[in-house]
């Protein structure tokens, strides 16, 4: 089955492999890897914003831990 990634902010949330993603014609790719000062605080942004309350909220907290 195919899944859309979320996407957070212009960026490809990819739980998996840890990372923020966007890709830009005029500017290119962009990887940023959550454990980096950057990926940390929108990671701290995304999970604030994610309602826990819903089943796509949780499935979405428990694939980014």
């Amino acid at each position: 089955m195919i899944r859309q990634l979320p996407t957070f902010k212009g960026y490809t949330v990819d739980a998996r492999l840890k990372q923020f993603r966007r890709v830009d014609p005029l500017w290119g790719m962009e990887f940023i890897d959550f454990d980096t000062p950057q990926g940390e605080a929108l990671l701290e942004e995304l999970v604030g914003s994610i309602n826990a309350e819903t089943q796509e909220g949780r499935e979405l907290l428990i694939s980014l831990w």
